[in-house]
């Protein structure tokens, strides 16, 4: 992204492993994560393990989806009570058209629903990003957009998405892409809700996580496609990033992905870092929430931001990667800038 640069300023989770931000983020730390037995069955009558939220009451679906939105902007917005919601621009991230068992009604449903639970309608440059995992990698782009050339104040990049339903279950059994009896590369079903507030870069502030570069590129060798993996897509994307940004690969201390259990995403990301270069520690979110969709990006910056609070990010380039089914592949490159002031 060219300057001047957009800054991720808070984040809102809610999650199978805590309802806030601060406690879910503790939960990945230290790898836990709540995988429950539901009231669904796999091909051989075995139970099937997934990571729901657990809520009181709010029902089901989109309506559950609205709530959990609702909750995680709140989270964000909580620390800066100066940024008026009716003014700010809301791109709303859901799962991609195509998506197996997609819920009915998503987008507009979705969209009314959640202007209930906040009281009010939302700003008219909002917008649904319908894309899954690489929505909140797009949602930056339009942001960047919003606060440079519309001088927006800010913006909320928000995410809802769930693969615990029973059509989505059952699609995935189906594709044998689930955890299961006999299938031990799939993935386990989750949900979640992420909410990003982000502004313009601001020098005179202590510590600011910046979004350095962003990059995308299409993988041909698709999961359903015949041609051999090369992880080129996510190397294109990743070799981009890098040099937007004027970072060397070994500048690139940490790693945070999207891979969600599959072995197609582990033998793609494998093959992408070592055609790029990047040896660093890899944080996968999946070992706790499961496959969360369109959520996997706002989960990322949330854990970023925490892990910076609490003193254990160890690494200041980091790289964010995600992916989807179409092809799709975005990374970025992100580093908290500090204030000589908040050094010393």
């Amino acid at each position: 992204m060219s300057t001047p640069a957009i800054v991720v300023r808070s984040a809102g989770l809610v999650t199978s492993v805590g309802l806030r931000t601060a406690s879910a983020c503790a939960a990945l730390r230290c790898r836990l994560n709540n995988y429950l037995e539901i009231g669904f069955v796999d091909h051989e009558n075995e139970p099937v393990t997934a990571a729901p939220v657990i809520l009181d009451g709010n029902g089901t679906g989109v309506s559950k989806l609205s709530y959990m939105a609702a909750s995680a902007i709140r989270q964000a917005l909580v620390m800066h009570p100066h940024v008026p919601l009716a003014s700010t621009p809301l791109l709303l991230c859901v799962a991609e058209p195509g998506r197996v068992g997609r819920l009915n009604n998503l987008d507009s449903g979705l969209w009314s629903k959640l202007e209930v639970q906040l009281g009010q309608e939302l700003h008219t440059d909002s917008r649904i990003v319908a894309e899954g995992q690489t929505g909140v990698a797009s949602a930056l782009t339009v942001a960047h957009d919003l606060l440079i050339a519309k001088s927006h104040e800010a913006v909320l990049i928000v995410a809802a998405d769930t693969f615990v339903n029973q059509a989505t279950i059952t699609g995935y059994l189906d594709m044998r892409r689930l955890l299961a009896t006999g299938i031990r590369a799939g993935f386990i079903p989750g949900e979640a809700a992420g909410a990003l507030l982000v502004q313009r870069s601001d020098e005179q502030r202590e510590v600011e996580l910046i979004v350095l570069a962003q990059a995308n590129a299409l993988e041909s060798a698709t999961r359903d496609s015949d041609l051999p993996r090369r992880g080129a897509g996510l190397s294109t994307a990743i070799t981009r990033a890098l040099g937007e940004a004027k970072v060397d690969s070994q500048a690139i201390h940490l790693c945070l992905s999207d891979a969600n259990g599959e072995a197609y995403r582990f033998e793609e990301l494998a093959l992408a870092l070592t055609r790029t270069r990047i040896a660093s520690p890899l944080w996968l979110a999946a070992e706790s929430v499961g496959e969360i969709g369109s959520v996997a990006g706002c989960l990322q910056y949330a854990w970023l931001l925490q892990a910076q609070a609490r003193n254990y990010l160890y690494a200041n380039h980091t790289l964010c990667i995600s992916g989807n089914d179409s092809g799709m592949r975005t990374a970025h490159i992100v580093r908290f800038r500090y204030r000589s002031a908040y050094r010393n």
